[in-house]
Protein backbone atom coordinates (compact mmCIF):
# COMPACT_ATOMS: atom_id res chain seq x y z
CA UNK A 1 0.00 0.00 0.00
CA UNK A 2 2.92 2.47 0.97
CA UNK A 3 4.36 1.90 -2.43
CA UNK A 4 1.16 2.81 -4.41
CA UNK A 5 0.85 5.61 -2.30
CA UNK A 6 4.43 6.64 -3.05
CA UNK A 7 3.95 5.51 -7.06
CA UNK A 8 1.19 7.84 -6.94
CA UNK A 9 2.43 11.50 -4.70
CA UNK A 10 5.66 10.92 -6.49
CA UNK A 11 6.86 11.55 -10.07
CA UNK A 12 4.55 8.84 -11.61
CA UNK A 13 2.13 10.63 -10.21
CA UNK A 14 2.60 13.84 -11.45
CA UNK A 15 2.73 12.27 -15.29
CA UNK A 16 -0.03 10.58 -14.55
CA UNK A 17 -2.03 13.91 -13.54
CA UNK A 18 -0.05 15.68 -16.83
CA UNK A 19 -1.50 12.72 -19.39
CA UNK A 20 -4.90 13.30 -18.27
CA UNK A 21 -4.63 17.05 -18.32
CA UNK A 22 -3.21 16.72 -22.04
CA UNK A 23 -6.10 14.31 -22.36
CA UNK A 24 -8.69 16.86 -21.29
CA UNK A 25 -6.97 19.64 -23.16
CA UNK A 26 -7.27 17.81 -26.52
CA UNK A 27 -11.06 16.52 -25.99
CA UNK A 28 -11.78 20.45 -25.90
CA UNK A 29 -9.91 21.55 -28.48
CA UNK A 30 -11.19 18.62 -30.83
CA UNK A 31 -14.64 18.69 -29.48
CA UNK A 32 -14.98 22.52 -29.51
CA UNK A 33 -11.80 24.65 -30.26
CA UNK A 34 -10.94 23.67 -33.67
CA UNK A 35 -15.27 23.50 -35.16
CA UNK A 36 -15.37 26.56 -33.68
CA UNK A 37 -12.04 28.26 -35.43
CA UNK A 38 -12.55 25.86 -38.50
CA UNK A 39 -16.53 27.79 -38.74
CA UNK A 40 -14.81 31.43 -38.34
CA UNK A 41 -12.54 30.35 -41.17
CA UNK A 42 -15.20 29.62 -43.16
CA UNK A 43 -16.85 32.69 -42.35
CA UNK A 44 -14.16 34.51 -43.09
CA UNK A 45 -13.48 33.32 -46.34
CA UNK A 46 -17.06 33.44 -47.20
CA UNK A 47 -17.31 37.18 -45.87
CA UNK A 48 -14.08 37.98 -48.33
CA UNK A 49 -15.45 36.26 -51.57
CA UNK A 50 -18.75 38.71 -51.22
CA UNK A 51 -16.92 41.35 -50.60
CA UNK A 52 -15.15 41.02 -53.67
CA UNK A 53 -18.02 39.85 -55.42
CA UNK A 54 -19.61 43.59 -54.50
CA UNK A 55 -15.58 45.37 -54.88
CA UNK A 56 -15.90 43.68 -59.22
CA UNK A 57 -19.67 45.01 -58.79
CA UNK A 58 -18.47 48.93 -57.85
CA UNK A 59 -15.66 48.71 -59.54
CA UNK A 60 -17.44 48.23 -63.18
CA UNK A 61 -19.72 51.30 -61.89
CA UNK A 62 -16.89 53.13 -61.77
CA UNK A 63 -15.15 52.49 -64.59
CA UNK A 64 -18.77 53.47 -66.66
CA UNK A 65 -19.23 56.46 -64.55
CA UNK A 66 -15.46 57.49 -65.45
CA UNK A 67 -16.64 57.02 -69.53
CA UNK A 68 -19.75 58.36 -69.19
CA UNK A 69 -17.51 61.61 -67.68
CA UNK A 70 -14.71 61.44 -70.10
CA UNK A 71 -17.46 61.84 -73.07
CA UNK A 72 -19.27 64.79 -71.38
CA UNK A 73 -16.05 66.14 -70.88
CA UNK A 74 -14.99 66.04 -74.55
CA UNK A 75 -18.58 67.70 -75.65
CA UNK A 76 -18.04 70.64 -73.02
CA UNK A 77 -14.55 71.16 -74.25
CA UNK A 78 -15.87 71.07 -77.90
CA UNK A 79 -18.75 73.65 -76.68
CA UNK A 80 -16.32 75.81 -75.43
CA UNK A 81 -13.93 75.91 -78.05
CA UNK A 82 -17.25 76.69 -80.18
CA UNK A 83 -17.51 79.30 -77.64
CA UNK A 84 -13.96 80.73 -77.95
CA UNK A 85 -14.75 81.27 -81.57
CA UNK A 86 -17.76 83.22 -81.52
CA UNK A 87 -16.32 85.08 -79.25
CA UNK A 88 -13.60 85.94 -81.22
CA UNK A 89 -15.46 86.45 -84.25
CA UNK A 90 -17.42 89.03 -82.38
CA UNK A 91 -14.88 91.17 -80.88
CA UNK A 92 -13.37 90.78 -84.55
CA UNK A 93 -16.87 92.05 -86.08
CA UNK A 94 -16.50 95.27 -83.31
Amino acid sequence: MEALVAATLGPAGAVATMLLVLIGIYRLSVSYVFPIAKEYVDNQAASMKEILTEHKEDRKVFQDTITTLAKRQTRLENDVEDIKTDIKIIKERM
